[in-house]
């Protein structure tokens, strides 16, 4: 099967925030989760709320927009980067639009999310699993127009609470996280949420949070020109002292030594280009070097 996932992740924004890439040779997908946004399509900026898929094609602009809309500033999505002969079948089979309204369901959040963890795992990579999970989640958008609501009266299952905590987590991690609220949003004790969350996941719940802080941090470290200590707030984390000391512990090299320098000592995976410099690190392919590459 050639398809190819390049990134994926989760985005919060509490603070004004604008990304423009140069059009990528990928397909971009992004989901908004939580809050609202601006974006480019068809060359205007719309408003963009929960449930909105944008499915950019390869070679198409990108310009996101977070502002404050009333009153607040908030918005949360799931975004993914790929490419392959698979997705390019899959997009012509029928008419597409960049812009569509989804339903937000327990199934298709679950997909964004494994398929986030499975690109970022730390060990027993799977590129097999995660080729099919991108798969199903396009299969999945295909038929969502037309399925109904989920039955209501359908057997509960014992990872519903997990998927929920899992969903809360990734919603809020970039902001105050406190593990009462997770549990709490689960409908469960803080004992057996974290009980829960530990023997399906192998995470604690603040080790899963952490994890996806720094996911985001990687992603904005390589993709903006925000300062350290600016995306060391915005991923959630309360001081830049901290965020250096958790970033170094997990990947052995400092903030500033990722943007600048070439590790010597970092996990095996995947590859990224920053300033001309490449840098070995999980979540991104070889051949995500050709867009993420920086003049």
């Amino acid at each position: 099967m050639d398809l190819r996932l390049h990134a994926c992740a989760y985005s919060f924004h509490t603070l004004p925030y604008r990304s423009t890439f140069t059009p990528p040779p990928f397909f971009l997908f992004r989901l908004q989760v939580v809050g609202s946004c601006r974006a480019l399509v068809d060359g205007k900026m719309c408003l963009i709320g929960p449930g909105d898929l944008l499915v950019y094609r390869p070679g198409e602009p990108y310009h996101l927009q977070v502002e404050e809309m009333d009153g607040k500033i908030e918005s949360g999505d799931y975004y993914l980067l790929c490419e392959g002969s698979w997705i390019e079948a899959w997009w012509e089979a029928q008419p597409r639009q960049t812009l569509q309204r989804i339903h937000l369901d327990a199934g298709m959040l679950s997909l964004w999310q494994q398929l986030s963890m499975e690109q970022h795992r730390i060990v027993q990579y799977n590129p097999e699993l995660i080729r099919h999970l991108l798969c199903a989640l396009c299969l999945s958008l295909d038929r969502l127009p037309v399925e109904t609501l989920p039955r209501q009266d359908a057997p509960g299952r014992g990872s519903e609470p997990v998927l929920r905590m899992k969903r809360y987590i990734n919603e809020h991690a970039l902001n105050r996280l406190k593990v009462a609220d997770v549990a709490r949003f689960a409908g469960l004790s803080v004992s057996r949420a974290v009980h829960l969350f530990k023997e399906q996941t192998g995470y604690t719940i603040i080790h899963y949070a952490q994890e996806i802080r720094l996911s985001n941090a990687l992603e904005r470290i390589r993709f903006t020109d925000l300062s350290l200590e600016a995306i060391a707030g915005s991923c959630g984390f309360p001081t830049y002292s901290y965020f250096h000391k958790i970033f170094k512990a997990r990947f052995g090299i400092s903030p500033k030594e990722f943007r600048h320098h070439r590790p010597e000592n970092v996990p095996e995976g995947d590859y990224v280009i920053t300033s001309g410099t490449e840098i070995k690190l999980t979540g991104m392919s070889p051949d995500a070097l050709r867009f993420l590459k920086t003049e």
